[in-house]
């Protein structure tokens, strides 16, 4: 079993903290106007990037140690541990005039010094990019392909044995046209989930999953759009039954009115609400339908704070045994906090309920963050942060209540 000497991760606290207090506190630019207060430019922090031709390479790296309280998420028998993860990053951003083309590679490699059934290694990449067929006509479009892991909180996760372990693909098109007043986004989509069969045959989730969506619009103003989407999908699985021998592959289809608003500097995002609905190939499983909503809100409250607020509910695939499918509500605010130009303060509250359809289980967890981002130069940051988590749920055994603590330097060029 893997050991990792506790000693590796305080080494993180040997940083010096002497970036000058001086320049943090020197007057800068005008804050750009619909951006949150992480995302600010900040001329003396930024990193540079490496130029090669029409675009700006962006590498970075960064070291977190990890303590946390219960790494299995359990109601009992609690264990905790201290992890060491590692986090390369490549971005490639183009710089063109007209047009974009963007690359990302990213990895996540975590080690535990007690339980290495928990040690994972994500990696994946992806491009996107838009094409400006004309002022009123846009194509974009983007493909990734991703390793990944299935986190210990997820409901799906069982709890025992090493993290399940699957691929990610997606590919989507959209085509936007605008017309005067008018405007419409059709997209198309295309998943693949493709789990890796190691103990407990997570291989019956393999499915493709495609998806259509197609929004009209009105420009009321140059601030202000309302409109309506609507979206089908089609979950379709390798394998039609499930391990409970029920016909898994479904149907489903939404419908929202929203709006998008671009208060220059106060107020920007989207928000939208509606009807959603699922049915089920297997008569045994009933059609789920509830409220859809999806919002991304931010609100300048003033040039050092910002406020986020996030909610959506969707229709997810779930492994409970006799259930259909999760109608998942999620919904958090955010406060981000410049104290400092250099010294970042992040809060978040967060909100998910699983409520499992056809079976007498709804799941309700909370979350509380704290963090500080603390800039030393254009190179270097560090970033230490607090969470806490807690599940109430009507399965026995499934409550838990998890702390964790990180501590992180990252590298930047």
């Amino acid at each position: 079993m893997t050991r990792l000497p506790r000693i590796g991760l305080l080494t993180l606290l040997s940083v010096s903290l002497g970036s000058p207090i001086a320049l943090a506190q020197q007057a800068g630019p005008e804050p750009s106007p619909n951006v949150t207060i992480l995302r600010r430019a900040r001329p003396q922090f930024d990193p540079l990037g490496i130029r090669a031709g029409g675009f700006l390479v962006f590498p970075s790296l960064s070291v977190v140690g990890q303590y946390d309280s219960n790494v299995f998420a359990r109601e009992n028998n609690e264990e905790d541990d201290f992890g060491l993860i590692l986090r390369p990053q490549l971005n490639i951003v183009s710089q063109w005039s007209r047009h974009a083309l963007n690359f990302e590679a990213f990895g996540e490699f975590a080690l535990y010094e007690e339980f290495d059934e928990n040690n994972y290694a994500d990696f994946g990449g992806s491009v996107n990019g838009r094409l400006d067929i004309t002022r009123n006509d846009v194509l974009n479009g983007s493909l990734s392909l991703a390793r990944l892991h299935q986190t210990r909180d997820d409901p799906e996760d069982i709890g025992v044995g090493d993290v399940v372990k699957y691929t990610l693909g997606t590919a989507r098109l959209a085509y936007r046209k605008d017309y005067n007043l008018l405007f419409g986004v059709i997209g198309a989509q295309v998943t693949r989930y493709d789990y890796i069969e190691e103990e407990f045959n997570e291989d019956v989730r393999d499915r493709n999953q495609y998806s259509v969506d197609l929004r009209l619009g009105y420009k009321v103003s140059p601030r202000f759009d309302v409109f309506v989407e609507g979206d089908y999908t089609i979950v379709d699985y390798d394998r039609n039954r499930n391990l409970a021998g029920f016909e898994q592959n479904s149907r489903g289809w939404g419908i929202t009115v929203g709006t998008a608003v671009d208060f220059t500097g106060l107020l920007f995002g989207e928000a939208r609400i509606g009807y959603i609905r699922r049915d089920y190939d297997d008569g045994e499983f009933d059609s789920i339908q509830g409220p859809g909503a999806f919002a991304n809100l931010t609100w300048n409250v003033t040039t050092l704070t910002s406020l986020i607020f996030d909610a959506s509910s969707a229709i997810v695939e779930t492994t409970q045994f006799g259930a259909s499918g999760n109608l998942q509500t999620l919904a958090g605010v955010e406060v981000q906090h410049e104290l400092l130009r250099n010294l970042i303060l992040i809060g978040r509250l967060g909100y998910q309920r699983d409520d499992f359809q056809g079976i007498d289980r709804t799941d309700n967890t909370f979350r509380a963050r704290a963090s500080a981002r603390y800039l030393l130069n254009r190179n270097l940051s560090l970033d230490l942060g607090y969470e806490f988590a807690t599940r109430n749920s009507d399965a026995p055994g499934a409550d838990y209540d998890r702390h964790l603590v990180r501590l992180g330097l990252t590298g930047r060029l």
